[in-house]
């Protein structure tokens, strides 16, 4: 028989354990698994009893209740990602920068916790902030050797380059190499990845440059002078099923356009590299 304790059940959400904490979220687990099942049934009680009251249909009311509670179960659980997807664009836009800022200092002599320390104090210009206050905060506070607070960073980095970065810090003072070197060539091959990211950026924007010439501009046009004329001559119903040439032609104008027009903004607005 299955063991269906909270405890077990809370257990096969560890992805999420691990996304909370690359998202660097100052609640527990748990309390945000609560949090989640609470919002969740709230929103579908809600729906539920609204769909009820407009349509006097039980059963509407039950299935847009339960939609509700599943959709707001999904986007409690996916909201994370999204939170470590942003954080992570901004952080790998400033790589270079802030590999070319360790480099500097590790020329100059200054030991590795020194960098650290020194690059939490700008770390909210390259992205870096919680990520450099929670490697400083466990040395302080958990007594952590660097080496095993920037391990314990490059797992719930929500950057996956910026960890290998650590990984490679740790590696490189372990086995006594040239840290200086170390940081100066990945500076170098961060810069060269953003320089291709651009590149591929503004051949991806000349793209959904046609595609919102074409679909949102030419082939609107061209449906607003076919409907008219169909509006005019009394026909197109047949082409359409019951929607009159009047109805579409105010959905083309007032429904289909803006939506499209949001959501070309919405694809070019996630394509753009931070700055």
């Amino acid at each position: 028989m299955s063991d269906l304790t909270p405890k077990s059940i809370l257990s096969e959400f560890n992805g999420l354990q691990m996304n909370l904490a690359k998202a660097g979220y100052k609640i527990t687990f748990q309390a945000y698994m609560g949090l989640t099942v609470f919002a969740s049934i709230v929103s579908g009680i809600v729906a539920l009893s609204f769909s009820i009251l407009f349509t006097s249909s039980i059963f509407e009311g039950i299935l847009v209740g339960l939609i509700v509670f599943l959709s707001s179960t999904c986007v409690c659980y996916v909201y994370p990602s999204i939170t470590i997807s942003s954080k992570a664009r901004k952080i790998e836009a400033n790589l270079p920068l802030t590999a070319n800022f360790m480099a500097v200092l590790a020329s100059a002599g200054m030991p590795p916790e020194r960098i650290f320390r020194s690059l939490a104090n700008v770390g909210n210009e390259f992205g870096l902030g919680d990520e450099l206050r929670r490697i400083i905060g466990d040395i302080e506070v958990l007594g952590l050797d660097l080496n095993a607070a920037l391990k314990k960073a490059a797992l719930r980095s929500s950057s996956r380059k910026f960890g290998a970065l650590l990984d490679g810090v740790v590696t490189t003072t372990h086995v006594g190499g040239d840290l200086a070197a170390f940081l100066r060539e990945s500076g170098d091959k961060y810069k060269k990845a953003r320089v291709s990211a651009m590149k591929s950026f503004v051949e991806s924007l000349a793209g959904m440059a046609e595609v919102y010439v074409s679909f949102l501009i030419a082939l609107p046009l061209t449906l607003v002078v076919l409907l008219t004329v169909m509006s005019f001559l009394g026909g197109g119903g047949s082409l359409f099923g019951n929607l009159s040439p009047q109805v579409l032609l105010s959905l083309l104008v007032y429904v289909i356009t803006p939506v499209g027009v949001v959501v070309i903004l919405l694809i070019v607005d996630s394509m753009t590299p931070p700055r």
